[in-house]
């Protein structure tokens, strides 16, 4: 795909998200794949016009956690914890994923977040189980087009389940991490980049750990993606302090859920320059506690969304953005309650939660001189939100239409380096009957095969990994 040479985008309602900005009507001139003018002037001669129609043109939204593999897995962690999740998902399912699988995970579900207006992804990618499915999964995130950050996990999956047996070979996967840094990955300035998705580390002794930080430097990757203090699954290992008693924190580091974070370490977080990434609807559902973005960004961290599993639910930031502001608001709204007071006034804003899923991504992935905003000079990853629809007509509050009224059949166009990868409504260059079917076989073979599997020994396995799981169901007596 070829970055068209001079795009105007014209008759639009523009939100910049620049901090203090508010909505105004103009044009948007690309050139060159960035941003080149906003505002009121005269197309030049060679320009693609583009009628906004009203439409709010702001900047691409920006995912910061997802494992986008498990694509064709949708809906079978509907009803789960993060326990069921460990058993099924992790330690079953990743086993019977061929590399072929992992593309297509990988490819389909960024086009839905593409879809979705988000241009930018962190692929936390833990399905890496040769260097063909690491390979597959990098071409799957390449060929849609987006920008993304590819995290190269070190979890070890099963290698097969009769017997239930793993791979515990790490020489293969540090040489793997290492071919893609003098390879694919050997320059810094292109859309995709690399980074490392460690072991997990309230899993693992601290010194190994600390050995994956040391490699991630050895790669120069550019993120360090953690999951980390899991709400009712924490365990007290508190590893954002450990990180800052070695003096290990830095920028580099992306830390996922976070809910029970003290906030002595959201201090450490916000003084390292590193950041937050939450996942709303998983941490609601999964008991991972309630969603920290906003009380890390009070504490002065970069703080962004993600949507981490559309195994679960849909692959879009909207109902992330809705789920974030309103459980936000509902935990202020009980400590009034408790005190036996009602709240006059609503202190966070819509334009709070949008930030964190625009500016606030970009900052946390230390890319805000590229992305997050439409200024002139940066990248020109910017969608385009249709307001005549039955949903959004009057789209009165521009922020507010978009945080709670939109979805993905909004988003009629979306371009990323100023080449549009959707355009009226449909995905560049994507044959979705063909597509939709090589993705239904491919989840059909991987339900059938893992259905297959015993699941009472990963079961007895992640029963180890936490101490205060609830007691077993069990089956009522005949």
């Amino acid at each position: 795909m070829v970055n068209p040479r001079t795009v105007l985008i014209r008759n639009a309602r523009i939100l910049s998200m620049v901090d203090g900005a508010d909505e105004v009507r103009g044009n948007v001139l690309v050139q060159g794949g960035k941003i080149a003018a906003l505002g009121t002037f005269e197309a030049p001669a060679d320009a693609e016009i583009v009628d906004a129609a009203g439409g709010i043109v702001m900047p691409g939204l920006v995912d910061t956690h997802r494992h986008i593999w498990q694509t064709q897995l949708r809906t079978t962690a509907a009803d789960w914890t993060l326990y069921d999740y460990l058993v099924h998902m992790r330690m079953t399912y990743s086993s019977f994923y061929k590399p072929d699988d992992v593309y297509l995970g990988n490819y389909v579900g960024t086009l839905e977040a593409l879809n979705a207006g988000i241009t930018t992804i962190v692929d936390h990618c833990h399905i890496l189980n040769s260097p063909e499915h690491t390979d597959a999964a990098i071409q799957g995130l390449k060929d849609s087009q987006a920008r993304a950050i590819f995290c190269y996990g070190l979890f070890v999956n099963p290698s097969s389940h009769a017997p239930f047996a793993y791979d515990g070979n790490m020489e293969w996967r540090y040489a793997d991490a290492r071919r893609l840094r003098n390879t694919t990955f050997s320059s810094d300035s292109g859309k995709i980049l690399l980074g490392l998705a460690p072991h997990e580390p309230e899993s693992v002794p601290f010194e190994v750990s600390a050995g994956d930080l040391a490699f991630a430097r050895e790669i120069a990757a550019h993120t360090v993606s953690c999951h980390v203090a899991m709400g009712a699954y924490d365990q007290g290992f508190q590893f954002v302090r450990r990180l800052h008693e070695a003096g290990l924190l830095d920028p580099q580091f992306l830390f996922v859920h976070g809910a029970s974070l003290t906030d002595d370490e959201l201090k450490m977080i916000a003084d390292s320059g590193a950041g937050i990434s939450s996942t709303p609807e998983t941490e609601l559902q999964m008991g991972m506690g309630y969603p920290v973005a906003l009380r890390a960004r009070n504490a002065g961290a970069h703080a962004s969304l993600g949507v981490d599993i559309v195994s679960n639910y849909s692959g879009d930031l909207f109902a992330q953005m809705r789920m974030m502001i309103q459980s936000a608001r509902a935990q202020g709204n009980a400590i009034l309650e408790a005190r036996g007071e009602a709240p006059r006034h609503v202190e966070l804003k819509t334009r709070d939660v949008l930030r964190l899923a625009t500016v606030g991504g970009a900052e946390t992935l230390r890319l805000a001189d590229r992305i997050g905003t439409l200024e002139v000079g940066k990248q020109a990853d910017l969608i385009i939100i249709r307001t005549d629809t039955i949903n959004m007509l009057p789209a009165t509050h521009a922020v507010a239409a978009v945080v709670y009224n939109a979805g993905p059949g909004d988003v009629s166009d979306v371009m990323v380096e100023g080449a549009w990868v959707k355009r009226s409504g449909s995905l560049v260059g994507v044959d979705w009957t063909t597509l939709g079917g090589r993705l239904q076989a491919s989840a059909e073979r991987i339900l059938t095969e893992a259905s297959e599997a015993n699941p009472a020994i990963p079961s007895s396995i992640v029963d180890t990994f936490f101490r205060n799981l609830t007691p077993p169901v069990r089956a009522a007596a005949e």
